[in-house]
């Protein structure tokens, strides 16, 4: 990521992650279906059949894409790879297995190494070579572990055991400027050395034959933040006034003035005129009501019975808000229908979880089908999907008032005619599908009447799925397919007449 941040800023990154490259990019969308096969099942049953388009398709899907590239982008950070190094014992022998790889981040952390290996090798075989590294005390020494006078010697690496692998190091990343307020470097002259108090105790080494190691670790350690892309290499000399910002304790500072406007108000009572001159209409409605009791029957009738949230509002009836062409009363029904829809669905998914939860596996798959086969479940979920996708894009073209868009929504209308062909086509399958259950479902257990004489219960022969399911579940796909198709023909017949009076 901060790799990426690097090359957007240095190459005008903020197009990086733009909608039109990103559309563009055939490579990343072939990557994202590859790895999302829903996703890549609508595509082939939308884009492949040729009722939408690439374009459309991706157009709404553009942070999906945006995430993936993200995603794609991130890579491994460096690590202490000699640390990470393990030897394995075959036949009494230890040995270590070590990629290009590892032998490259080797060389990259390790200088120093590379000069031993350029200096001996072929003169040594590089397979002699990496064994013996690895028992020497060079190797110890770069590891950061303390060296003992029991460690074997090696008349090959011991020659470089005194050379500083850090006046090896790669180059260090230049910093043109540093911001004041962090430079240690040019405030050197505020900071005691012969006076002073002593470094603290976790600063100071415990012992003096330590202090190499030290040494070691926090070169090591500087390594490898050094191999991580800077975050922002073009920091400028504003980020001054940043810092200086971080580093003022707010809660010294006075408060804020507020700036406020004064109103001039000569009688505050006209604010409170309406509720005192409707008779009482605007009182509480509910202050009478306990609300512990509410609530209690309120969770009792959503666990059980049938719940219309309306029993509990007050009674409009008794209200004069009739209106002469029945807009209260239309508008009081779909009020109603709403509530209904909402505490079903409610009511239902409630069963469904306490079923799941009760009964293990075969019932949460029974529940999550509803008893279909998984191949059948599978067309349902795809064709609803797909469906989805054309209501998406004929919405998109229809309410956009754009004229040049017209053959978009005929060809979207054109799709959502075929889509439900493709429902029925699903719900004939479960039909049969359930039928073939049903045939099998009756012999085995005739077969076991036979072997244990124990006739068969009425429900164990009944088998769920079958057209029943299919069309609860598409039932509001089907829904929305006649409501667009409706507002289709509905502007088609107006603009018709507009055409014919003109």
């Amino acid at each position: 990521m901060m790799a990426l941040t690097t090359a957007g800023t240095t190459t005008g990154g903020s197009d990086l992650w733009s909608e039109a490259r990103l559309a563009e990019d055939m490579a990343l969308q072939m990557s994202l279906l590859k790895s999302d096969s829903a996703l890549s099942n609508t595509f082939k049953e939308a884009v492949m059949s040729g009722s939408v388009t690439s374009e459309q398709f991706w157009s709404t899907r553009i942070h999906l894409l945006r995430a993936h590239a993200l995603e794609k982008s991130q890579i491994r950070g460096p690590y202490n790879v000699l640390a990470a190094v393990r030897s394995t014992t075959v036949d009494g022998v230890a040995r270590i297995s070590l990629s290009r790889e590892q032998i490259a981040d080797i060389f990259s952390q390790h200088p120093l190494v590379k000069i031993v290996y350029d200096e001996n090798v072929p003169r040594v075989s590089e397979d002699q070579f990496w064994s013996r590294f690895f028992l020497s005390r060079l190797f110890k020494k770069l590891k950061g572990d303390k060296l003992l006078q029991t460690d074997p010697t090696d008349t090959l690496f011991d020659r470089y055991l005194n050379r500083d692998d850090e006046d090896n190091s790669r180059k260090r990343r230049r910093i043109d400027y540093v911001p004041l307020t962090i430079d240690l470097a040019g405030n050197e002259q505020n900071i005691t050395k012969g006076r002073g108090n002593a470094p603290d105790m976790t600063m100071r080494p415990s012992r003096v034959e330590n202090t190499p190691i030290i040494r070691t670790l926090n070169s090591l350690s500087h390594k490898l933040v050094d191999l991580v892309a800077p975050a922002d290499p073009n920091r400028d000399e504003d980020q001054d006034e940043h810092y200086i910002q971080e580093q003022r304790l707010a809660d010294l500072g006075g408060d804020m003035e507020e700036e406020r406007i004064i109103l001039n108000i000569q009688d505050q009572r006209n604010f409170f005129s309406n509720e005192q001159d409707d008779g009482g209409k605007g009182q509480n409605k509910f202050a009478g009501m306990d609300a512990t009791v509410a609530l209690e029957g309120m969770i009792r009738d959503l666990g059980t019975n049938h719940f219309d949230i309306s029993d509990i509002l007050p009674n409009e009836e008794d209200e004069d808000m009739e209106d002469m062409d029945g807009t209260a009363t239309a508008r009081k029904t779909s009020f109603h229908l709403a509530t209904k829809q909402v505490t079903e669905a409610v009511r239902d998914r409630t069963s469904q979880m306490i079923s799941v939860g009760a009964a293990g596996t075969a019932s949460s798959l029974f529940a999550t089908t509803g008893g279909l086969p998984r191949e059948v479940f599978e067309s349902v979920q795809s064709v609803h999907a797909t469906t989805n996708e054309f209501l998406h894009h004929f919405w998109l073209a229809f309410l956009s008032g754009d004229e040049k868009r017209a053959k978009d929504i005929n060809s979207m209308v054109s799709s959502l005619r075929k889509s439900k062909d493709r429902i029925e086509a699903v719900a004939i399958t479960a039909e049969e599908q359930k039928e073939v259950e049903r045939v099998k479902r009756k012999r085995d257990l005739h077969e076991e009447y036979k072997k244990t004489g124990i006739k068969p219960k009425k429900k164990d022969m009944e088998v769920g799925g079958g057209r029943k399911v299919v069309d609860e579940m598409l039932a509001p796909t089907l829904v929305a397919i006649e409501k667009a198709l409706v507002k289709y023909e509905s502007a088609l017949d107006e603009a018709e007449k507009l055409a014919a009076a003109a």
